[in-house]
């Protein structure tokens, strides 16, 4: 797969970045990634075949024309070249905005922002390549998506891409919600009622495949349990 390396650029008057792909090195973890989740027949958690520069490069360009058709907030193309762009600024990431709030109320609400983006993006056909609460925005303008040198939907229908969105994203949010007990679950919930049936199914059958791994992550460190604690959400919210 290929690397990438973002630069913040500041010019008067706007901020920019530089975004560079380069060779990488991780293809043995990927095979190793794409035969567990064939084995666990988890299809909407295969891994995208790894690209070169030059194509993470363009797959980012088409991924953000293509979401920008549908009416999504994606950065603007400001620079082309055929290893690197230059994209415009959408704010600070969900991630960094859930740390730095104190208020669990507030951080529920940002992790509610999210999810009611990307039921906006879903019901108009669109899917992102990694939906981490890193690879999302949040400013005055709303939700924003970044990082997209990945097209899912090259290794798995529409409805497994739509619900690796959804797993992905609720990997990445439990932490925010850990001291409002049930709400992350609840959350989750609310939004697999607003998803296609096809979608549902898709992140109900992962879930459970999954569901073993949720009590094996309690003795490790905190990224162990936060897999257990979205594990746990899961499967909660499609039971």
């Amino acid at each position: 797969m290929a690397q990438t390396r973002v630069q913040r650029v500041a010019d008067p008057g706007r901020i920019a970045w530089r975004k560079t792909y380069s060779d990488g090195g991780r293809r043995r973890r990927i095979a190793v990634l794409r035969w567990v989740a064939r084995r666990l027949g988890a299809n909407s958690l295969l891994a995208p075949i790894p690209l070169s520069p030059e194509l993470a490069c363009r797959t980012e360009q088409a991924m953000i024309r293509r979401l920008a058709t549908l009416g999504a907030r994606v950065p603007q193309i400001l620079e082309i070249g055929d290893r690197e762009l230059l994209l415009s600024d959408l704010g600070a990431t969900l991630a960094e905005t859930c740390r730095r709030e104190p208020d669990p109320a507030r951080r529920r609400d940002l992790v509610s922002q999210g999810l009611d983006a990307l039921h906006d993006l879903h019901r108009r056909g669109g899917y992102l390549s990694q939906a981490f609460a890193r690879n999302l925005t949040i400013d005055a303008q709303g939700i924003g998506f970044i990082d997209l040198e990945e097209d899912p939907a090259t290794m798995m229908s529409l409805a497994a891409a739509q619900a690796r969105d959804v797993l992905f994203y609720a990997h990445s949010t439990a932490r925010f919600l850990t001291d409002l007990p049930g709400e992350h679950a609840r959350l989750l919930s609310a939004h697999l009622g607003r998803e296609s049936d096809e979608t549902r199914r898709e992140v109900s059958r992962t879930a459970g495949k999954l569901a073993w791994l949720a009590p094996l992550a309690r003795p490790f460190g905190a990224r162990a349990r936060a897999v257990g604690e979205a594990l746990r959400s899961l499967r909660t919210a499609t039971a």
